[in-house]
């Protein structure tokens, strides 16, 4: 069935073809989930099938510590955006670079059309408060850029909600957005630290965890104007996410924030 209805999807991921299935196997193999998509840009598209009129919002984080590496990826998200007007780029920054490195590339991806920041504290083995981080989280408050924070992990305390509710302490001025409902698996610590706070979230992976009405409740305690709809692509793909979401019952005014709304606000598209 074709959906006529606005949508920004979040949270997603895409790399350059050659090497897009081995980073998307990479990210099955850490969480040990499996993927609906390839990771490519054209993968995106075949993965939203009947959304006719959907945006997306790219990104992928910057794994090594030194500028030159932080440059390619930001490169490629910007320009796939420039090429396709539905992408909205974020891009990414490693907190053990130098910190005029980080400042002035953070300026450049600004200059260029980069809408925020993408960070995976977990991939890119930092403590999302550490203090070398936070230096630059302020350079990205001063520019505008909100920052998607994957937030919650099995595997490692990096990206715990304790320490992004940390970061916005130190950072009031900064924009917040803590991924998978503000916590993937560790609801209870997100609903605890997190959920009501003045920072945005959204839905992505959270249905792997918790049933709809579960969900449904803690976006009405959060705010439903703090929550937009994120797929986390290629682990779902964008029209799986949506048809997800659809069952859990939301009202009209809530399906308008939380498809575009809120995102249009946020990253200002």
């Amino acid at each position: 069935m074709s959906i006529s209805r606005e949508i920004i999807d979040v949270h997603t991921h895409v790399w350059p073809d050659k090497i897009a299935l081995r980073a998307a196997d990479n990210i099955v193999n850490y969480y040990s989930i499996p993927r609906q998509g390839d990771g490519s840009t054209d993968g995106i598209f075949r993965g939203a099938e009947g959304l006719d009129n959907i945006r997306f919002v790219i990104s992928s984080a910057t794994l090594k510590p030194d500028l030159a590496h932080a440059q390619v990826g930001n490169d490629f998200l910007i320009n796939a955006a420039n090429e396709d007007g539905r992408f909205i780029p974020l891009a990414s920054f490693h907190p053990f670079m130098e910190y005029e490195d980080a400042a002035s590339e953070l300026e450049r991806c600004k200059a260029l059309g980069a809408k925020g920041i993408k960070i995976h504290s977990d991939f890119q083995r930092f403590n999302i408060d550490d203090e070398r981080a936070i230096e630059i989280y302020k350079v990205c408050a001063r520019l505008g850029f909100p920052i998607l924070f994957h937030v919650g992990d099995k595997n490692t305390e990096f990206s715990t909600p304790k320490k992004v509710l940390n970061v916005l302490e130190k950072v009031p001025e900064l924009i917040i957005i803590a991924a998978h409902m503000c916590g993937y698996g560790v609801w209870d610590e997100a609903e605890e630290y997190l959920i009501g706070a003045p920072v945005y979230t959204d839905t992505s992976e959270a249905l792997l965890g918790m049933d709809g009405k579960s969900l449904y409740r803690l976006i009405e305690k959060h705010g439903v104007e703090k929550v937009m709809f994120g797929s986390d692509y290629p682990l779902w793909n964008t029209r799986f996410a949506f048809d997800q979401i659809e069952q859990i019952g939301l009202s009209e005014s809530e399906k308008d924030a939380i498809y575009s709304g809120n995102a249009k606000r946020v990253f200002g598209v």
